[in-house]
């Protein structure tokens, strides 16, 4: 019994003393697992997101406002610089719906970033996930490749390792990013690897799902060693679990009772923010997050979307973000303004600005 009281407190302190910018629910629950007592914190989330699931049916009052990096709106006295666009992805078709009657505009893609030579370099849609929890909003972004870039942001604490990037947007940045997302999970919970710029700080794995940024700016997302593999183009490469989607087709255990692969940290079957990428047949990537997914309707939410190949991300509302950036005079100027894609999100719009540190690996979408 000392011996529980002690770890207990042991815990308590290791929490509130460990560096970042998470709350201390996330801190305990990341100590804990780095302590070798990760059934602890899975147990006690698993109970509180079960017992604290949205309820079934029941319909939205409407859909989420548009985030602000959508607006119009800029300074009538500043000419933004003229951009020729000689290329671009044809824009996405709308999401098949599960829910009837459908809500006003429900599954519609709307530009929600800037025009890039006239041109909208993202869109964004929501629908309802499933048919059973029908009051729930899921969001996904489109995001043209051929006219912006990602780049793989490490954090302060994960993956680990010394990074010439600081583990936020600096200064010299901000003016050309517009927007930003979360990556995967803890190095010790992905089951994959890590790779940057030449440097391998976690070894990668065979078989993993793997999200590849490649020296010309396009992007990749399949199993490693069979879609995907490594090259002198290669950039950057996350690895997290393995794939959701294959092929347009869902994985065969994506399902709401696999805790195998989708139950490492939480059930597969627990209702709970998560979120995931993926890649269209065009080549754009895609990234659907909701406040109210299993694994089985993520997948379904990514392959609705127009995933071919997708992959989960972090999941639990601590870690679940993407946020826009707003520049109304134009990329290159400062920004104006940071936005949640969907307002239940739990962090704050400024997540990943500085000059405070990220704890974890992100993605970071600018224009070149």
């Amino acid at each position: 019994m000392i011996v529980v009281v002690l770890f207990f407190a042991a815990s308590l302190i290791g929490a509130l003393t460990t560096p970042g910018n998470q709350n201390f629910q996330a801190k305990w629950a990341d100590w804990l697992r780095s302590h070798d007592a990760a059934f602890i914190a899975n147990h006690l989330e698993s109970y509180y997101y079960s017992h604290n699931a949205p309820s079934r049916g029941g319909v939205p009052r409407g859909l989420n406002p548009l985030p602000a990096s959508a607006d119009a709106a800029s300074d009538p006295s500043h000419s933004p610089p003229t951009i020729v666009v000689r290329s671009h992805l044809a824009a996405p078709s709308p999401v098949p719906l599960v829910v009837s009657p459908a809500l006003p505009g429900e599954g519609s893609w709307r530009p929600a970033g800037p025009d890039i030579g006239g041109v909208p370099s993202m869109y964004e849609a929501q629908f309802r996930a499933d048919d059973v929890y029908t009051s729930q909003i899921t969001s996904a972004v489109w995001i043209d490749t051929s006219l912006l870039r990602v780049a793989l942001v490490p954090g302060a604490y994960e993956p680990g390792g010394t990074w010439a990037q600081t583990p936020y947007i600096n200064s010299a940045q901000l003016p050309y990013a517009l927007a930003a997302f979360n990556g995967g999970f803890r190095v010790q919970d992905a089951r994959g690897g890590f790779y940057l710029n030449g440097t391998t700080e976690v070894p990668l794995r065979m078989g993993a799902a793997s999200m590849v940024i490649y020296s010309d700016g396009h992007i990749d997302i399949g199993t490693w060693g069979n879609e995907v593999s490594m090259s002198q183009n290669v950039v950057a490469v996350l690895q997290n679990l393995a794939l959701m989607v294959d092929r347009g087709r869902l994985a065969s255990n994506a399902t709401y009772s696999d805790n195998r692969v989708w139950g490492s940290t939480l059930g597969a079957n627990t209702v709970v923010a998560r979120s995931g990428i993926g890649v269209s047949a065009t080549g754009a990537l895609i990234y659907v997050a909701g406040p109210a997914l299993t694994a089985k309707s993520l997948a379904e939410s990514l392959q609705r979307a127009g995933a071919v190949r997708a992959m989960t991300l972090d999941i639990n509302p601590e870690w679940v973000t993407l946020n826009f950036y707003s520049h109304p005079n134009g990329v290159g100027s400062p920004l104006v303004y940071a936005s949640k894609l969907y307002p239940s999100m739990q962090r704050p719009a400024t997540r990943y600005l500085g000059p405070t540190r990220e704890s974890r690996d992100f993605f970071m979408v600018y224009a070149p």
